[in-house]
């Protein structure tokens, strides 16, 4: 079963319910899909053939949301891109996915133009307000197959140059299904949505689950902590980064507000690991768990905490239905219980292949199981652990140290707000631990982190470079990137 035909199902059988809630204004399910159906039709006649990628690109939340599933209804293949993509980062992605139609802002036009002569594929260009306003004709839902591609989307980049991560239809569809499932979305939740709509987080995980789900997506202008907190008053369920929880703890105001989110039901965290030390503190002010999830762009959501618990301290939780995992050597052997590895997993919720890349999709699939290029461990009870991706696994003189590890040891550290823990080049070592530490306590020093390590950490595990600075580098989605940390060093 496709994630078209589960669209379909709902549009049809919740026609006069609410589906989306934007900026003061109520539409129904019946008016998203007519707007989608008009959107799709509009899309065919500005040139995009059954199959074709469609670059949706701009700052309009709604009419990205309604442009994407225009793109899905009509037939095509969506290519969500961030709003504030560079001129050369939008000549590589038009070039490389050969994008046939661009969804994108009035202003952007102009640029759109200039690279048309470099891009042989792109036949046009449709602003924000065509889209939301494409004459209501006769539209109709396009004959597509279970495995037929519909949504691409680029990787963050971390092992190089960022890959089109090809999902079908059926695989798209499984893993929605799961994480609804998992969580227990249903048509009686309100589901907040701050997040990027470009992103798989904000995408999938908000948006398509909530409307899968036949719930009402409260879709904001992105996230404001005054007007997030207001929002999230009228919600059942608020998905969040970790950045998000840690400028709601700034906020003056939050313990008071945290009383009027009595309605939330489920609050989740994800795109990037949040720190394990700041979850009791959350959890007390808003009386509940914060729900844990592992994805990534290649699978959706792997694992999760269970609802009803057990949370235990770091985890990620259990496999979603359907999804096996499994943690190994490097030749391939599962590990036993504790021992940090590489993790596997493979299951229907799996892309189909990199864009055309194939040597990369049969490295990813090799042996069957697609290689997440993180690792981490299993307890007894089958809950996984991460312990970084396996690019940024430090081996100094031999050792193996898991920056994960480095930092809850770091963050425990009075005085700590949080850190990003690191490798350099080494002479000698052949790298070296550093940490990118951002202070509460602007007196602790260097020898007090170090004295404080010392009964935490063996030797080799200690950072041996410190950089202490007023916030992380994140991007869009709050991850820290290990260039961007090497960056410090060097400024330092």
């Amino acid at each position: 079963m496709s994630v078209l035909d589960d669209l379909r199902t709902t549009f049809a059988n919740r026609t006069a319910r609410t589906a989306v809630e934007w900026r003061g204004r109520a539409y129904s399910y019946g008016e998203l899909e007519r707007l989608a159906l008009a959107a799709g039709a509009l899309l065919r006649e500005r040139g995009m053939e059954p199959g074709e990628r469609v670059a949706v690109w701009t700052a309009d939340r709604f009419a990205f949301l309604v442009a994407h599933l225009g793109v899905l209804l009509g037939g095509g293949v969506g290519l969500p891109l961030n709003p504030k993509f560079t001129r050369e980062e939008m000549r590589h992605f038009l070039a490389d996915s050969g994008a046939a139609v661009v969804v994108s802002d009035p202003d952007n036009l102009p640029l759109l133009d200039e690279l048309r002569s470099s891009l042989p594929d792109l036949r046009s260009f449709v602003t924000p307000e065509e889209v939301t306003n494409a004459p209501h004709r006769s539209a109709h839902h396009a004959a597509t197959a279970p495995d037929d591609p519909c949504l691409i989307l680029y990787s963050s980049g971390t092992t190089g140059r960022p890959k089109g991560v090809v999902h079908t239809s059926a695989n798209l569809g499984a893993s929605l299904r799961a994480l609804r499932d998992c969580w227990r979305v249903n048509p009686d939740d309100a589901v907040l949505h701050v997040l990027p709509m470009f992103h798989i987080h904000g995408l999938s995980f908000a948006a398509q689950m909530t409307l899968l789900a036949g719930g009402r997506l409260l879709l904001e202008d992105g996230f404001h902590t005054d007007r997030t907190l207001a929002a999230a008053a009228r919600a059942t369920v608020v998905m969040a980064v970790p950045t998000i929880y840690y400028r709601l703890l700034d906020h003056p105001g939050f313990r008071a507000s945290a009383c009027e989110l009595s309605g939330v039901r489920l609050f989740t965290c994800g795109s990037a690991p949040i720190r394990p030390e700041v979850l009791p503190v959350l959890e007390e002010i808003l009386k509940r768990p914060i729900i844990n999830r592992y994805g990534m762009t290649e699978s959706h959501v792997i694992a999760s905490l269970p609802l009803d618990g057990p949370w235990p301290w770091g985890s990620v939780g259990l496999p979603l239905a359907g999804i096996e995992l499994e943690v190994v050597d490097a030749t391939g052997q599962p590990l036993p219980t504790g021992e940090v590895g590489a993790v596997r997993v493979r299951g229907p919720n799996l892309f189909r292949e990199y864009w055309r890349n194939p040597d990369a999709t049969a490295q990813a699939f090799a042996g069957g199981w697609f290689d997440t290029g993180d690792l981490g461990s299993l307890d007894s009870n089958g809950f996984l652990t991460l312990a970084g991706r396996s690019t940024d696994l430090i081996i100094t003189s031999g050792y193996n140290v898991y920056p994960q590890v480095v930092e809850r040891a770091v963050n425990e550290c009075p005085g700590v707000r949080e850190s990003a823990v690191f490798g350099l080049p080494d002479s000698l070592s052949g790298e070296t631990v550093a940490a990118a530490v951002v202070r509460s306590d602007p007196t602790l020093d260097e020898a007090g982190l170090l004295a404080f390590l010392k009964t935490r950490l063996v030797d080799y595990q200690r950072p041996r470079v410190f950089v202490f600075v007023d916030e992380l580098p994140r991007n869009a989605m709050g991850k820290v990137p290990a260039a961007a940390l090497r960056e410090l060093v060097r400024n330092k």
